[in-house]
């Protein structure tokens, strides 16, 4: 069942009260000022029952329920019965209020279904047609804004203001509604293509680690047998290169758990500040010639949060970047009772200018023989963890990455 969105109707209600206060106004000018006599019991109970409607319709958009297409149009059906009530006292079709027809399609022909608008159509045409041959004459005026006819013309003045106004404003906020969604669209788009993408990459990131488990194990092989015959030295660099080896196959065997396709380890819930100790102490274990200075810092006890492989990959990315382009990496974290705020920095050359409007997206690099999808798969994991990555030029030279991440997501 199609719907219309409660900003829509909330904004067809206000003009609605614009059109009923104007016809209200309009009815008392004319008996008070004019001294014209109409029939004000009719005419209140017209204009009451239409407000007392919109009204309900007022607190319903209110709830921000969206109305389906059927309870619009019946709403739209009332405005036409209840001005054809109206006109049919006031003077029928020669009352100059009798254009006001025209708003009720002209906001059917912007929401609604073209079933629900001809069938509108058509009630407003039997309208028209039933005051052209019944209805009460206007009482005549000759008075000091001229006579009957002079009357006529500046009600259709003020008849046309309010039709214009009326339609212009629900035209205009109804393309901006228009603009709004498909600007929402878009960014799904762009998340589903993203998400394939990452897709892709998970895949062949499970298939490369199938593939490398093979050759690291028959080196670990070599590696143990090469140690039986030699020297002291020798056995310090064996020792480093077995090491490097145990520290490959942890990787792969992480990569094939994120997938889904190898043994759960690890998990459960640390607070973050031991979390980042135990990432730092792993990630210098690849890069023991970096320096990283951690800080933690925020009101009370560090949070607890639930241990995340691809956040903690994502965060070894921004660190390897950093590393690269300055021995020395800062890494600080901070939180509050709603987010946590993780800043990796370094002192290097920067972001150049014509790369940065474009970093974070997939294959773009600045590094010589980088791969470019570092950046953006950190991106990645930390919006759909529901936080923001910014990365800026650091105040003093080099490079800020900011990684937001609200703590309800880390802690779930």
């Amino acid at each position: 069942m199609s719907t219309v969105s409660s900003s829509s109707a909330l904004l067809l209600v206000y003009l609605r009260a614009v059109a009923l206060a104007t016809q209200a106004l309009a009815v008392l000018l004319a008996t008070g000022v004019l001294g014209m006599r109409l029939p004000l019991a009719m005419d209140g109970l017209i204009l009451g029952a239409l407000a007392f409607m919109n009204a309900l319709a007022w607190w319903y958009a209110r709830r921000g329920d969206e109305p389906s297409a059927w309870v619009l149009t019946a709403q739209l059906a009332l405005d036409i019965v209840g001005l054809t009530a109206f006109l049919y006292f006031n003077g029928g079709y020669a009352n100059p209020f009798a254009s006001l027809f025209l708003l009720p399609l002209a906001v059917a022909a912007t929401v609604l279904p073209m079933p629900h608008t001809a069938g509108l159509t058509a009630l407003v045409v039997a309208g028209y047609s039933l005051v052209m041959f019944a209805y009460r004459p206007l009482p005549h005026y000759h008075g000091s804004l001229g006579d009957s006819f002079d009357l006529h013309l500046l009600g259709m003045w003020l008849s046309l203001v309010v039709a214009a106004v009326v339609i212009a404003a629900f035209v205009a906020r109804l393309a901006a509604t228009l603009r709004a969604r498909e600007a929402h669209l878009a960014q799904l788009r762009e998340a589903a293509l993203r998400g394939e993408q990452l897709a892709a990459l998970g895949a062949l990131a499970a298939g490369t680690a199938h593939e490398l488990s093979t050759p690291l194990s028959t080196m670990a092989v070599l590696v143990g047998e090469l140690r039986r015959g030699a020297g002291a030295d020798q056995r310090t660099d064996l020792d480093l290169l077995s090491q490097q080896i145990e520290r490959c196959r942890e990787v792969l065997t992480r990569n094939l758990t994120v997938t889904g396709q190898g043994r759960a380890e690890g998990g459960g819930r640390l607070s973050l500040q031991t979390w980042l100790c135990t990432l730092v102490d792993d990630w210098q274990r690849i890069r023991p010639q970096s320096q990283v200075r951690l800080s933690c810092s925020g009101p009370g006890e560090p949070p607890q949060v639930v241990v995340d492989e691809t956040l903690r990959q994502a965060l070894c990315s921004l660190l390897d970047n950093a590393a690269d382009a300055s021995a020395a990496v800062d890494l600080c974290a901070r939180w509050d009772g709603q987010a946590v705020l993780m800043e990796v920095a370094d002192r290097g050359a920067g972001i150049p200018s014509e790369l940065a409007p474009r970093l974070g997206q997939p294959f773009v690099t600045g590094k010589q023989g980088g791969l470019g999808l570092g950046v953006y798969l950190a991106r990645a994991v930390i919006e759909r963890l529901g936080g923001r990555l910014v990365i800026a030029p650091r105040d003093g030279g080099g490079t800020l990455a900011q990684v937001s991440l609200p703590l309800a997501a880390l802690a779930a």
